[in-house]
């Protein structure tokens, strides 16, 4: 196996990083999904299924929900739940439950969930069709199952000519990135449609990332993640490319 290489410009990456990355975009679109889905009682049984830092889990809770709700929040990411438990101690009183768990294997019984939310994982996802027959296997009858994906994403067009102009049309892009860019509605609604979910019913919503004052910051961040997280880095034939791409900032 090849050694992982982090070059020496890369900031150290944790749950606060990845949150300032994403910034406020995702809180806004957990936000707006509320509204679409059906009302919460108070015997609702929820699950926020790759939780990241808990954007669902937080809008939900800050829409004043009936109390007598659980929800139970779950991610492969131990950078992600650190920054989701560091909340949680400010907020000790709401019912979550916070769990490392992988999406493509989920471990909870049948008939679980009244609700299940994935936001934005669906791309990363080594097994996409088995993560949305798990969300199914995990509903009770007539629960609903929510999985957001980007219809449309500007940044990344950007992202692909820079990293074609500097590294060459040969050198594949991050994976991560890669994948999220052909993953669309056609695609989930394949997937969707074989791991035997019905009735599915597909809704558009808009958000804006602000990317604060400090670009520079957010830009490094940017090329810092791709490096962590599972995407390999190999030293030898990549530490002249990250120089080379990364080098001066």
């Amino acid at each position: 196996m090849a050694t992982p290489f982090t070059p020496k410009q890369a900031l150290h990456v944790d749950g606060a990083l990845l949150q300032e990355l994403q910034g406020n975009v995702t809180d806004s679109i957990a936000r707006d999904l509320l509204p679409d889905l059906p009302p919460l009682t108070s015997t609702s049984v929820i699950h926020d299924n790759g939780c990241g830092y808990g954007a669902v889990t937080r809008a939900i809770m800050e829409s004043n929900p009936p109390s007598g709700i659980q929800i139970h929040a779950t991610d492969i990411n131990p950078l992600y739940l650190a920054q989701l438990q560091a909340k949680l101690a400010e907020r000790p009183s709401w019912p979550v439950e916070v769990t490392t768990m992988d999406a493509c294997k989920l471990t909870f019984p049948n008939g679980m969930f009244d609700l299940s939310l994935a936001t934005f994982i669906f791309p990363a996802l080594s097994d996409d069709v088995g993560a949305a027959a798990h969300m199914l296997r995990t509903l009770k009858p007539g629960g609903t199952g929510v999985v957001a994906v980007w219809k449309e994403m500007p940044w990344h067009a950007a992202l692909e000519k820079t990293h074609v102009k500097l590294c060459g049309e040969d050198e594949p892009i991050a994976p991560r990135l890669a994948s999220a860019w052909w993953y669309r509605k056609e695609k989930i609604e394949q997937v969707v449609r074989d791991a035997g979910w019905r009735d599915v019913r597909f809704v558009r919503k808009a958000a804006w990332l602000s990317l604060g004052v400090d670009l520079k910051r957010w830009a490094t961040i940017a090329w810092t993640r791709p490096a962590q997280n599972g995407d390999e880095v190999s030293k030898a034939p990549m530490r002249g490319s990250y120089q080379r791409r990364y080098g001066r900032l």
